[in-house]
């Protein structure tokens, strides 16, 4: 059954996001822990500068309409340079479901926005998209409570059928030569992965390609955009990726229901360094020791 959900209750549900997911690390999982919606005690993660400007890019790029409902727009100016700031916390608190954002950072949105969409390919991939609701289902194999929210989907004529194709929105502070080396670098593969199970959960079949528009959120580079594309074959990897780490969570989950105090400690292991051509050392001094000759 598809519910409209605000943000306030979508992120207050009892499961596991690719948000979480992006916390966790074999070296710290109680990093996850701290911050998973399944811990009674779980920490609640202020919304930040880059939090809040990512939202209302998305909002003015996908539901325009909402920023007057769901956002309070405020003069800047001395105390308020950041979220962090006393003056600014106080005007959050007093609008509880709302997000507090400057005119000025609007403005900067909405240049940003208006750029995006003034190319034909950007209008081409948008074109026919639906906005999805949020999606929550229950993990096959772990068992353990999921939910993910998607930017856009539309489905497009391949291979003879209409498959599904995902588009995702990301505003970056990355250079765009950094990104190109991999979805994991921004920590993106979290999101591929969790989206494509999202769409199997509610629609049965497997997205074919997931398309991720990338912005520079920096004022006055907002023409610098990039169109990455993440073939089904990248999908399925992101998906096997999740679900790994999926099968860990259960099994400390389990261990933690069972009383286990370690469950969400660190497993020590030692290991080498991970350096240059199969040696402790990295690169650059490599290239170091070389100017000076050795």
């Amino acid at each position: 059954m598809t519910k409209t959900l605000t943000d306030a209750e979508y992120f207050a549900i009892p499961a596991i996001s690719k948000s979480q997911l992006h916390a966790f690390t074999r070296s710290n999982p109680m990093a996850f822990w701290n911050g998973c919606k399944l811990n009674p005690k779980c920490k609640e993660v202020p919304e930040n500068d880059a939090i809040a400007n990512g939202k209302l890019r998305h909002t003015l790029l996908l539901e325009p309409r909402k920023l007057e409902s769901e956002f309070v727009q405020i003069e800047g100016g001395k105390g308020l340079s950041s979220r962090s700031t006393q003056a600014f916390q106080k005007i959050i608190a007093e609008n509880p479901g709302k997000t507090v954002v400057t005119k000025a950072e609007v403005a900067t949105a909405k240049v940003q926005i208006d750029t995006l969409k003034s190319y034909q390919l950007v209008q081409d991939i948008l074109k026919g998209g639906t906005i999805e609701s949020p999606v929550m289902w229950t993990d096959e194999a772990t068992g353990l409570p999921l939910k993910a929210k998607l930017d856009l989907i539309k489905r497009v004529p391949y291979e003879g059928r209409d498959r599904i194709l995902i588009v995702e929105y990301k505003t970056t502070g990355k250079d765009m030569g950094q990104l190109m080396r991999g979805v994991d670098v921004p920590g993106w593969h979290w999101d591929a992965g969790m989206q494509f199970k999202a769409i199997q959960a509610r629609y049965g079949e497997r997205p074919f390609r997931m398309v991720f528009l990338v912005q520079s959120q920096q004022e006055g580079c907002e023409n610098c955009i990039c169109p990455f594309v993440l073939p089904e074959e990248d999908l399925r990897f992101c998906v096997q990726y999740v679900d790994d780490t999926l099968a860990e969570i259960k099994n400390r989950f389990e261990q933690w229901k069972s009383g286990n105090p370690n469950a969400w400690k660190t497993h020590l292991a030692e290991t080498t360094f991970q350096g240059y051509g199969n040696s402790a050392f990295s690169f650059a001094f490599d290239k170091e020791l070389s100017q000076m000759g050795a």
